[in-house]
């Protein structure tokens, strides 16, 4: 299967990284069996430096609906891998029903869905709803910022509602430009943090006396 984060990554720092500014979150370093409830809530140094692009069971559906819009291997078309994403992003949320009149973010939705998806989970909940209320504020004026640029509406012809895109690259980053609570927390094998943010995530997940999320199997 094409990696997904490496098109999410090209689509970042070519097609609208300008359009975005870059605030750095400041990380807390935390030496193992050292946390506490603040320090779960709050960012973790190697945990937070990747992008979010929700959970794998709500992704393989639309990727695999979507898989043969992708550019082949080597077509440097920034155009084929927009419509592609965007057409992933607009089956992402129809099936979560988050698609409002417009093409806006129907909030009541993002809100059933949250208080659904996180029942046992508060924290969680009221984070998914206070970014998807952020994003899809923010996502309008970048939106508008590319459909200004006449590069970038050739880049976005064909392409999917375009501005749900736009909240989804919010939502993507939005942990490290915002708190990146433990349910953020992911570290990577290449970095040697994998197994440090999961362990400190469980932990955090103890400590709010939460049931540690399964994940479907491979």
């Amino acid at each position: 299967m094409v990696n997904i984060v490496c098109y999410w990554t090209f689509l970042i720092l070519v097609a609208v990284s300008k359009a975005q500014d870059n605030e750095e979150t400041t990380a807390v370093a935390i030496s193992s069996g050292d946390l506490t409830e603040d320090k779960c809530n709050t960012s973790r140094a190697g945990c937070c430096s990747e992008l979010y692009i929700g959970e794998e069971e709500d992704l393989v559906k639309c990727f695999v609906i979507h898989s043969p819009k992708l550019p082949v291997d080597g077509d440097a078309d920034i155009g084929k891998t927009l419509r592609f994403l965007s057409c992933f992003v607009e089956c992402l949320y129809k099936q979560k029903k988050y698609i409002g009149k417009s093409d806006t973010i129907n909030m009541k939705m993002v809100k059933l869905d949250a208080e659904k998806t996180f029942v046992d989970r508060p924290k969680e909940k009221d984070y998914h709803i206070a970014m998807f209320e952020f994003c899809r504020k923010d996502a309008v004026g970048v939106y508008n910022l590319l459909k200004a640029s006449p590069g970038a509406k050739v880049l976005l012809k064909g392409a999917c509602r375009p501005y749900l895109l736009m909240v989804f690259m919010c939502i993507s980053d939005y942990h490290q430009k915002h708190e990146c609570p433990y349910f953020r927390w992911e570290g990577t094998a290449k970095a040697g943090t994998k197994d440090m943010c999961e362990n400190a995530k469980a932990e955090c997940y103890q400590i709010d006396g939460i049931t540690l999320p399964t994940k479907s199997p491979a």
